[in-house]
């Protein structure tokens, strides 16, 4: 099975939104900060709003 990068991004942005539940039902702020850094693995694994838009 190969994941493509649209693949990761994806689990990395549910992992990190679970992650965001779990730190706001617990009140423990080492699940928060584990949510930001997936999302933004995901932002950067997606790729898309990194690139040039064409003219």
């Amino acid at each position: 099975m190969k994941l493509d990068r649209r693949s990761i991004s994806t689990i990395f942005l549910i992992l990190g939104l679970a992650f965001l539940a779990i730190g706001i039902i617990t009140d423990i702020k080492i699940y928060s900060g584990i949510a930001i850094a997936f999302i933004l693995i995901s932002l950067i694994a997606g790729g898309r709003w990194m690139r040039r838009r064409k003219k």
